[in-house]
């Protein structure tokens, strides 16, 4: 598929538009539904990414304004999750 060069859109539907916040949003849903995943929504992918990339060890505040974060304490979440992250200080 040629995207125009003018297309500033990250998500692009198959007819060229802009994919907007809902239909995302309905894409998502209906995709995660086809895998059995009933509760996955698309602010689940927001939050996958910010342990994901907690858990990889990046920067506490590289995470923050990557993911758009006013305040370190909304950031500070992804910290407490997954302990495997410990097991190399013993």
């Amino acid at each position: 598929m040629d995207i125009p060069e003018e297309m500033d859109s990250l998500f692009v539907s198959e007819q060229r538009w802009p994919l907007n916040r809902v239909s995302f949003w309905y894409l998502i849903k209906g995709l995660a539904r086809e895998a059995g995943l009933e509760g996955i929504h698309p602010h689940s992918l927001r939050h996958s990414t910010g342990y994901h990339l907690t858990n990889q060890g990046r920067d506490l505040r590289l995470i923050q304004n990557f993911m758009g974060h006013a305040s370190i304490s909304s950031t500070i979440r992804y910290t407490a999750v997954d302990t495997r992250r410990y097991a190399k200080l013993f």
